[in-house]
């Protein structure tokens, strides 16, 4: 059962951390065409964004996977790594600003989001 909850916790921290960043971001701000490019304060505030976004997935999917809220955070960033990458290969041609933010900042920032909480013991967790 542990091991189940913190898959599920990763997989919804890391579709949330994408999904505020990818969907809600960039449709909020009329950029619906990430790909395309932009000019470099809106860069900057994607890279705030990315990093809000990312902690908060790794923050929410720590909290839901209480006994092992570091290596479910490890979980979330390697999902959003590996997300990012794919579509990095997947997108020729194109501007690649999104991805190599949800890379470079989103990831580490759910990595160290995990760091803040202590894991819970078993007993407790019950």
């Amino acid at each position: 059962m542990r091991i189940a909850r913190a898959t599920f916790a990763a997989l919804v921290g890391s579709l949330l951390a994408l999904g505020l960043y990818l969907v809600w971001f960039f449709q909020i701000t009329h950029h619906d065409t990430p790909w395309d490019g932009a000019p470099a304060s809106f860069m900057v505030l994607t890279s705030l964004v990315a990093a809000i976004c990312g902690f908060a997935g790794g923050y929410i999917g720590a909290l839901l996977a209480p006994a092992t809220p570091r290596g479910t955070a490890d979980a979330i960033a390697a999902l959003i790594a590996v997300a990012a990458a794919f579509a990095e290969t997947h997108t020729p041609g194109q501007h690649h600003y999104a991805q190599a933010l949800a890379l470079l900042v989103a990831a580490p920032a759910a990595y160290f989001a995990g760091r803040l909480h202590k894991p819970v013991s078993q007993s407790s967790t019950s």
